[in-house]
């Protein structure tokens, strides 16, 4: 290897919800010195909350991901408790127990969501098979059981969000 620092960018970064790069910078012997994962797309949310009440954030930001609308609710709803001074350990305990269970709901259903349409076709196939091959239809037809399996996981996740709040 040459005594010459360098960088390594990959772009885009697959396999993930939305748009990415990641820039690698290498020392001089080659070990990493520093590592970013930039978004590369403009979302604005910011913007589309101002101008309405602080109580119609938790269900105006859910719009902000369809994979993990109720991560990004439980995050507006604490931060409001914030605004008011809510400690934490002051909620009534079944209110702490459904947000952890709508939580533990979402972080699920992506989950397999992540794992069944994004890297199963790169885990099954392996990075060097054609693109073509590397995709959940492939995985659907030649891993029918398992493409099954990752729906229902997904499937039980949604359900159970829409059990404890009223939709998926």
């Amino acid at each position: 290897m040459s005594n010459a620092s360098r960088k390594i960018t990959i772009d885009p970064v697959t396999r993930v919800e939305g748009h990415g790069r990641v820039t690698v910078q290498l020392d001089e012997q080659g070990r990493v010195d520093r590592a970013r994962f930039h978004i590369v797309e403009f979302r604005g949310f910011e913007r589309f909350i101002q101008g309405h009440p602080y109580w119609e954030a938790p269900l105006l930001v859910q719009r902000l991901c369809g994979i993990c609308p109720v991560s990004h609710h439980l995050a507006a709803a604490k931060a409001i408790d914030q605004i008011y001074g809510v400690d934490p350990e002051d909620l009534h305990p079944t209110a702490t127990k459904i947000r952890r269970l709508l939580h533990f709901a979402q972080v699920f259903q992506s989950h397999a969501l992540h794992f069944f349409y994004l890297a199963s076709p790169d885990l099954l196939f392996g990075v060097d098979a054609p693109v073509e091959k590397r995709s959940v239809g492939a995985v659907a037809a030649e891993h029918s059981e398992l493409a099954r399996k990752g729906i229902q996981m997904r499937q039980f996740g949604q359900e159970l969000i829409k059990a404890l709040a009223g939709k998926k």
